[in-house]
């Protein structure tokens, strides 16, 4: 019963941690493994594809991170991650991730 109570606690950390996100539609967040980027700013979580049972790695960039930063950094920073996500979006080979949802911007 112990582990059902701590399973049930992670995940509603991490809905918590993602409210409102389109992507928590599409996957269930099981746990934060990584971040990843400039500045770490890449929060990676392990997440479960809802309709096909799969297992995937969800990447989540909390905007309100880049505040501690000036404007231009910011402009920097965001072009950077897009133009990444960009590349690996047009990338294809069995040992590199694969996008599998486009980029969501809110």
């Amino acid at each position: 019963m112990e582990m059902l109570n701590r399973i049930k606690s992670t995940v509603s950390n991490f809905s918590t941690v993602l409210p409102g996100n389109p992507v928590t539609r599409e996957y269930e967040i099981v746990e934060h493994v990584a971040s990843a980027g400039p500045a770490l700013l890449w929060k990676v979580y392990k997440g479960i594809k809802k309709s096909t049972k799969e297992e995937g790695a969800v990447f989540v960039l909390e905007k309100k991170l880049l505040d501690r930063y000036s404007k231009h950094e910011r402009e920097t920073i965001l072009t950077i991650l897009k133009n990444g996500i960009a590349r690996l979006t047009r990338l294809r080979h069995p040992s590199i991730l694969t996008v599998q949802q486009a980029l969501e911007e809110s």
